[in-house]
């Protein structure tokens, strides 16, 4: 009961306390999100600001769709259509469907519903992202076999500290993995090969980080697709919040993790548009995404 009353009182915030409220609040976390991280060329670094920071300031350009439809174009060119020629990141396609998907609402759905499309929308992103990422998984020994983590863990800065401390690896082996690594890449030579400091020491943990990521995708997979009506489907967002309590205080990849986080909160809104307890969790987790660059492994090492 007392949770119920706190929650109540959080959600007569003016930020939250209606339905345009709370879509103003969705619009502006996501063109925050593509402020920080789409800056892959050069073209997105001068472009993409000079249209996002006025929609930042001013509500109406915030919902206005003609803006979404020029972010459209910037994402739907540099993060789908040239990704057919390079590299682009996963979590950055995700950024070009979630554009697409608030630019579509805005031309399509009325103020009063556009929540609602989003929601739906979030949802079904969600539960296609974990279920391809499923797939993949098992198309892939070495994700099977733990090999994947053992070489991610310790040749990957990004898992550094947490390979440091569960496998009591000496950080200047975990880094001279990485400069290995980068030779390895720019050789010429095919026959070129390095040995990889600690994977020895996390090679059981490997196993245990494959089949705990299989499961627990797989379950966000199943609730977020399945209808309302299945049984499944009423825990979809427990099984999101395992996700992020067990995979992001141990890869710290932010881009994936607010776009993730932030759709979670659009998805978790109830049926009257309101924050419930996990869209909080959510936006606390958004607020919070910035610790990640952190170091904390340095900080503890003082200790």
């Amino acid at each position: 009961m007392k949770i119920k009353n706190f929650l109540k009182h959080l959600n007569n915030i003016d930020a939250v306390k209606n339905t345009d409220s709370v879509l103003n609040m969705v619009l502006q976390m996501l063109l925050l999100i593509f402020l920080m991280f789409m800056h892959d060329n050069g073209y997105l670094s001068i472009f993409t600001p000079v249209v996002i920071v006025p929609a930042i300031l001013f509500k109406e350009l915030r919902e206005n769709k003609y803006i979404w439809s020029v972010l459209s174009v910037f994402g739907v060119i540099f993060y789908l259509i040239l990704d057919l020629q390079g590299y682009v990141p996963n979590h950055k396609h995700i950024f070009a469907y979630v554009i697409l998907m608030v630019t579509l609402s805005l031309f399509f759905k009325n103020k009063s519903t556009t929540i609602d499309f989003l929601k739906t929308q979030s949802k079904y992103i969600i539960g296609l992202c974990f279920l391809f990422a499923v797939i993949g998984k098992f198309l892939a020994p070495e994700f099977l076999n733990g090999s994947f983590f053992e070489f991610t863990n310790t040749s990957d800065p990004r898992f550094f500290g947490f390979s440091s401390i569960i496998g009591e690896i000496d950080m200047g082996l975990l880094k001279q993995n990485e400069q290995n690594f980068n030779a390895l890449l720019n050789t010429t030579n095919p026959k070129e090969s390095f040995i990889l400091n600690g994977a020895d020491k996390i090679s059981s943990f490997g196993i245990i980080i494959s089949y705990w990521t299989i499961f627990i995708e797989g379950m966000i997979a199943i609730s977020f697709c399945l209808p309302k009506r299945f049984l499944l489907a009423k825990y979809r967002n427990v099984f999101l919040v395992t996700f992020i309590l067990t995979t992001y205080p141990i890869a710290t990849v932010t881009g994936f993790a607010i776009i993730l986080t932030t759709l979670g909160f659009i998805q978790s809104l109830n049926k009257e548009n309101q924050l419930s307890i996990f869209s909080w969790f959510y936006l606390l987790v958004f607020i919070l995404m910035p610790l990640n660059y952190f170091p904390f492994t340095r900080l503890l090492s003082l200790f």
